[in-house]
């Protein structure tokens, strides 16, 4: 229950913009201190018509009164909550959680109060409370920039030659990944072509067309003469972890396989759009055939997977099952090629969705067959979990941003709503952000782990693409005339975001620069963590991989396998597949939800 209480000096209606906001004695930290307080909340603050939920770390009790103050610290509103987790299964946190979203009076510096404890502030905002984070999240790939660079030694001599070409330095070691890189060029084209307000420059000067130009630039050369399939990872640096026989310094090239080609496809596919829209025919020319050949050299290749020996160099590698290509613990190297639905099944439905919409949008021959094959594959329709290993859904989201004539949706609409409906019953359970279900075993494949595995590498990111899927639902909704349905998905996409900025177990803020309790030290060898914006890839309970700063495997629930100090790689490693997602919500929060929010307010 919530109660308004009233006073002379309500803050007027306007949009107050975010920050990390401090206040006098206030503590900003990232090393351990802030699991101190009570309170996990959204340190920037939510919009004025949607969700506002906060916890309070509690063994128990009946009830909890609470209190919402302003700036000044005079009461606005008051409640009673009896919603109470004990012991949640991902977190092991005990809460109340406390619902105030019928306060909607926009302003900043709010504080919760439960008896003498008073929360950290945060803002309420009619159009958004986070600032400047579309821009800096953005600006991430910008400085992440990796220049002119030349691979010329390939594992096991499999090839000779030389590549050179700028890429963004993928994650916080230096190389790249084409199947990332695709991914990630995904989210900031798919933005680009969702929303023609996103077109333009951002703070940095740059706009998503540039970006995504620039970092899938050495996808044009990762494919080599004489060969149809393209190289899955290209890295600058040989260590002892990270070998590249017979070569012992330098740089790497691994050898190459399906998968990543048809990453290679969809991606040049997709740009060949971006370039055609943007008034580019030489460079949509260009990047239409690199994509057919690709596509063409995916399909009739042998089938080809590649295991650990044949990826060299520093960093991990992007197998077709990464799920079953190791042992958790004691971490061994395992089958990385093992039969699953997203070997390259889901690789080639994305390419073949990619291929049809660039050869519709350029007027393109081979549009009708594709078309049709894209209406008979066995993935059209599949809303599922994506990331780079999963990428069914991806397709299925150019269409519905496209919607090609002749082509019937239905099916991929109801699979989303579905999927969505699934997110926000998961959503209720403890942590209001967290949108798996946290006692699945969707990822147990015989690997000696009998412990919570759900918050695997990259869990950030994970959480970010369902916001993304709730997103897209929100608008098709909306489209559909169901206002009420449509504010409702868009309120839980941004619950996501409240996750993100620091409504989880480690109460810290998952972006540098952003928040009272802003991650401090992250893994990333190429800029600074003064810089706003870089998204951490957050609590990792699926491997360790070696990583003497994490907590012992296993030894803490999943949400909170995250080194309280040190880097710890495993938890705090950036990557562009991170910062792709969170560009895409940071700019649909700060441009679309409040619109949407406001078909059904609070």
């Amino acid at each position: 229950m919530i109660l308004p209480l009233t006073h002379p000096h309500r803050v007027a209606a306007l949009a107050v913009l975010g920050g990390a906001l401090l206040v006098p004695g206030a503590r900003a930290a990232d090393d351990g201190s802030q699991l101190e307080s009570p309170f996990r909340i959204n340190y920037l603050g939510y919009f004025a018509h949607g969700h506002k939920v906060a916890l309070y770390l509690a063994d128990g009790g009946d009830s909890l009164s609470w209190k919402l103050v302003e700036r000044s610290g005079t009461p606005v509103a008051k409640g009673v909550t009896r919603d109470h987790v004990k012991d949640d299964f991902a977190s092991g946190d005990s809460f109340f959680r406390i619902d105030f979203s019928t306060h909607t009076t926009p302003g900043r510096g709010y504080r919760l109060v439960v008896d003498e404890h008073h929360s950290e502030p945060f803002d309420i905002a009619v159009e958004s409370p986070y600032g400047a984070l579309a821009d800096e999240s953005f600006d991430y790939f910008k400085d992440h920039r990796a220049g002119e660079t030349t691979f010329d030694q390939f594992v096991h001599n499999w090839a000779s030659g030389r590549i050179t070409a700028p890429f963004w330095y993928d994650a916080g070691d230096p190389g790249s990944y084409p199947t990332n890189t695709a991914l990630s060029a995904w989210l900031l084209m798919n933005l680009h072509e969702r929303y023609p307000g996103a077109r333009g420059r951002f703070a940095n000067g740059v706009t998503l067309h540039e970006e995504a130009t620039f970092g899938t630039e050495l996808l044009f050369h990762v494919i080599l003469p004489g060969q149809k399939l393209a190289i899955p990872k290209l890295h600058t640096e040989i260590r002892p972890w990270g070998l590249c026989p017979p070569h012992e310094t330098g740089n790497c090239v691994s050898m190459p396989e399906t998968k990543a080609t048809y990453a290679v496809a969809r991606a040049l596919a997709q740009l060949a759009r971006l370039h055609h829209g943007q008034g580019r025919p030489e460079a949509a020319g260009k990047a239409w055939a690199a994509a057919q050949k690709a596509f063409t050299g995916a399909r009739t290749a042998p089938p080809t997977c590649r295991n650990h020996d044949s990826f060299g160099g520093v960093g991990g590698i992007y197998p077709d099952n990464d799920n079953y290509g190791i042992w958790r613990e004691p971490r061994a190297d395992r089958d990385a090629c093992h039969p699953d639905r997203n070997n390259t099944e889901d690789d080639g439905f994305a390419a073949v969705v990619e291929m049809y919409l660039a050869a519709e949008a350029l007027g393109d021959e081979s549009a009708e067959a594709l078309g049709r094959e894209v209406r008979g594959h066995v993935r059209f329709g599949d809303i599922s979990e994506f990331w780079w290993a999963a990428v069914a859904a991806t397709g299925n989201v150019s269409l519905l941003t496209h919607r090609p004539d002749g082509l019937n949706l239905a099916p991929v609409r109801a699979s989303l709503y579905r999927y969505c409906e699934e997110r926000i019953g998961h959503m209720g359970v403890g942590y209001p952000g967290v949108t798996k279900d946290v006692r699945s075993d969707r990822w147990d494949s015989g690997d000696r782990d009998d412990v919570d595995n759900n918050w695997r590498w990259g869990s950030n990111r994970l959480l970010l693409g369902d916001a993304i899927l709730l997103a897209v639902a929100a608008e098709e909704k909306r489209d559909a005339g169901e206002k009420a349905v449509a504010a409702r998905y868009a309120r839980y996409a941004l619950r996501v975001m409240d996750y993100i900025l620091g409504t989880n177990a480690m109460a810290l803020s998952m972006v540098t620069g952003f928040g009272e309790h802003a991650v401090e030290r992250t893994h990333d060898n190429h800029v600074p963590d003064t810089e706003p914006g870089k998204l951490v890839l957050g609590p990792n309970n699926w491997t360790n991989s070696d990583d003497p700063d994490m907590p012992k495997f296993g030894s803490l629930p999943g949400m909170k396998m995250m080194p309280v100090t040190g880097t710890g790689w495993a938890a705090r490693e950036i990557s562009i597949d991170g910062n792709a997602p969170l560009v895409w919500m940071a700019w649909w929060a700060r441009h679309q939800a409040a619109d949407l929010l406001a078909l059904a307010p609070i």
